[in-house]
Parts: structure tokens; sequence; C-alpha cells
């Protein structure tokens, strides 16, 4: 995921129908105001006017990138990871995606539990005719709504298909950030936001909803220090990096577990594609 194109190679295949829309040129998407607002791509370089895509496209990160770089190669020495350290040599600074709003994304992680990108996609674009529709001045190249609120999550969200106790769990957690029992924090600029940690606590209260919604959230909403042991494909990453004892290495990486779990993800989709 190095530099921008890394991003919009993210953003591709979990692109909203209605509410997004992905090119090798950048992305343009609907936001809350109504707006509609984009990121210009050129190279590895992304620019946008707007304070929501410059951090879902983690423009404010690099200093972040470098710290942790250096950290995960120290440690892949120390437990010797080589192929690690050659990852982190061939494609360094992988960006962290992050979020342009944190109640969407929150359903977002909802939906994706246990799923594939695509299905969840298709289930977020049932989700998306639940929203207002654009002004027609704003409606342009197929984004023609908004992402819906938590109100209308919560009082649509008959529309998703498949387990109901998924469906119940999506509906749960939006009633209970429209009613104001639980708040999320705005994703901060640079680094998690304050107010996480007891978002964490207060959402994981909530049945249906687990460690790896949560800690995949917080990733999202820029927390530097997560790392989702039990996900499929940190597991098959980790073994296609040499690294023998996962847990022993992140110990080491601690403050930077993200990144690590970044370069996870990354051998193992680059491992997908190879096969």
């Amino acid at each position: 995921m190095t530099g921008a194109p890394g991003i919009l190679a993210w953003l591709a295949p979990r692109a909203v129908p209605g509410v997004e829309l992905v090119s090798p040129g950048g992305y343009r998407r609907s936001l809350p105001g109504p707006r509609v607002a984009s990121v210009a791509v050129t190279g590895e370089a992304a620019a946008t006017a707007d304070a929501d895509l410059a951090r879902l496209f983690d423009l404010t990160g690099a200093d972040a990138r470098r710290a942790a770089d250096e950290r995960l190669a120290w440690a892949a020495g120390r437990h010797g990871a080589p192929l690690l350290a050659e990852a982190i040599a061939q494609r360094p600074a992988l960006a962290q995606p992050g979020c342009a709003d944190a109640h969407e994304m929150l359903v977002r992680a909802i939906v994706g539990q246990q799923i594939t990108v695509a299905a969840a996609t298709l289930q977020l674009g049932l989700l998306a005719t639940l929203g207002e529709p654009l002004p027609a001045a704003l409606a342009t190249d197929g984004i023609d709504r908004l992402f819906p609120t938590m109100a209308q999550v919560a009082e649509g969200a008959e529309v998703l298909r498949g387990p109901a106790a998924k469906t119940a769990a999506v509906r749960r957690a939006a009633e209970a950030v429209a009613s104001g029992a639980i708040q999320l924090p705005a994703p901060a600029v640079a680094g998690p936001p304050p107010e996480l940690e007891r978002m964490r606590a207060l959402l994981l209260e909530l049945k249906g909803i687990g460690p790896w919604t949560v800690g995949y959230l917080s990733l999202r909403m820029g927390d530097p220090d997560v790392l989702l042991m039990g996900d499929v494909a940190v597991r098959k990453g980790a073994r296609h990096l040499g690294i023998v004892d996962l847990a022993e290495l992140a110990a080491d990486c601690a403050g930077h577990r993200s990144a690590l779990m970044l370069r996870c993800w990354a051998a193992a989709s680059l491992d997908h594609r190879l096969k």
C-alpha cells in the first residue's frame, strides 16, 4: 500500500456504488453536507483540499510511516525475519488507510465481519440505497447519494442479506450511536483520537461486535498500534514473511503494530496474486 496508488488499490474493491468512485487518476465520493469531494493521484502523490479525504489517504503520516519502518526492520533482524526486512526495503512506508466518516466506518466494519471484501461491498451497496439522494447539481459520474446516517441504518437494516445475527448487530450499533449512547470520536488528522479507548470498550459491550471489528475500526480511525492476531490474512502474511512467532515479534513493535499488520496483509495479498 505504498503511497496513493496503494490506497487507491485498497479502496477500489471496497467502493460502494452510488457513494464512491475510484479511477486510476483518483477518488471521488459524497460526504455529509452534502458535498462531493475528490483526491487527484499523480504517481505516488495525492492531493486534495478536503480534510476528510486527506485523512483517508494518510497524507500527513509520512514521518510516522518511516518511524514504523525503522522499528519493524529492527524487530525483523532481532527475530530472524529477513523477508520482512526485504519487504520494507522494497516497499517502504506503507500508507495506513484512514476513514472519511467514523459512523460509516463502523457500519463497514460490522458488515465486513467474516465475509469477503466482494460480499461486504455488495451488502454495503444495499445499505446505500437508504441514503439521501444528492441534489442534482452534485450528482455526477454515478455518485448520486449519501451513505445513510446511523438513524437511517437503524431503521432500514433489514435490507441486508445474510445472517440475521449480523443484521441485528448492525442495527444495534446504529441505534446506540444514533441515540447518543455511544459517541464515536472524530478521526484525528494525525494519530488516534484520545477517546478511542472508551469507544472500543462501549462497542464491545454490544452483542455481535467483537475484537476484530473494534480493532479494524480503530485501525481505520488512525490507531498506529492495532494487530488482529486472529485474522486469517494476517497469519498467512506472517508466514510468507518468514515470521516464526508473530506475537513475539509484535511485542518488539509496540506502538507500530498497525504497520506490521499492513505488512502481513500486503504479503498475503501478493501471494494470492501470484497463484
